[in-house]
């Protein structure tokens, strides 16, 4: 696998209030298996052929809804093209009044988590637990992954190979330049794209406090 001498972009959900909802009410038939999306992937093995989502909505016409684990064949098509590493469920949609998307769905989990941050070069704050003072980290405290409170100055390292992740830094699915680009000259739509450049700051209680 090739290195991708890339940008990289948070993606980010971009709902319209017609084919792409702001709140999916839904029903999944069977119930997806469980699983922590912060720690790790689900496990392939877990999860049934096929699946039947029923949805509370006239329309549906995004390709990535991603917080709903659903895309559409043509997203499938361009994560393959790109190598993604991902796990993808024939899933048939039920509309109101009996109806069906145009589009093909497929549930859908990346499958590739993630470390890119680096730590030489770039500015941070890592949480410290509460009790004990200790950082959150591995080394101190056995956990899975570093937890941090603030990145300032976030400096991608040189060696990552995927153009679909999710990101154990921040907790979010970023993508390569090479995606974006592919994404949006195929006009799907469902997603926006966030750069992590010199003006991203992380903060993990933004919006909390």
């Amino acid at each position: 696998m090739n290195k991708i001498n890339s940008d990289f972009y948070i993606i980010q959900y971009a709902p319209n209030d017609e084919g792409i909802p702001h709140f999916m009410d839904k029903e999944w038939i069977p119930e997806l298996p469980d699983y922590d999306i912060y720690v790790r992937p689900p496990c392939a093995k877990n999860f049934e052929k096929k699946y039947t989502l029923k949805i509370k909505s006239y329309q549906l016409d995004g390709d990535y809804f991603i917080n709903d684990n659903l895309v559409s064949y043509d997203f499938l098509e361009l994560c393959e093209d790109l190598n993604v590493n991902f796990i993808h469920i024939p899933t048939d949609i039920k509309l109101f009044r009996n109806k069906t998307p145009a589009k093909k769905y497929y549930t859908f989990f990346v499958l590739d988590y993630l470390s890119i941050l680096d730590k030489n070069k770039s500015i941070f704050t890592i949480s410290e637990d509460i009790d004990s003072g200790k950082l959150n980290t591995p080394e101190d405290r056995g956990l899975d992954k570093t937890y941090y409170d603030k990145i300032d100055r976030f400096c991608i390292v040189d060696d990552v190979f995927s153009h679909l992740f999710f990101c154990q830094d921040i907790s979010q699915f970023v993508c390569s330049g090479v995606f974006k680009e592919k994404f949006e000259s195929l006009r799907l739509k469902g997603i926006t794209f966030k750069p992590i450049d010199n003006e991203y700051k992380y903060d993990a209680w933004e919006g909390w406090l």
